[in-house]
């Protein structure tokens, strides 16, 4: 059914107090778009942003600083 098997989503479960929650209806509702596409996008960011990666260009950022 799916050309890339591990491109199926899974489902993860996120406990967000009350700010929190309003935060991210409040930007789903200004950008449009449903709450999870909202908080994907937001986590994955934030790994890249940790991990080093370059999204651009998928180069680990960390790696050339290093080399």
């Amino acid at each position: 059914m799916y050309q890339d098997s591990k491109r199926v989503r899974t489902k993860a479960t996120v406990y967000l107090d009350q700010y929190e929650s309003d935060v991210i209806t409040a930007l789903a509702n200004y950008l449009g778009v449903p709450k999870a596409e909202v908080m994907r996008q937001m986590l994955m960011k934030e790994a890249r942003d940790v991990l080093g990666v370059d999204p651009a260009g998928l180069t680990d950022s960390l790696a050339e600083r290093a080399g």
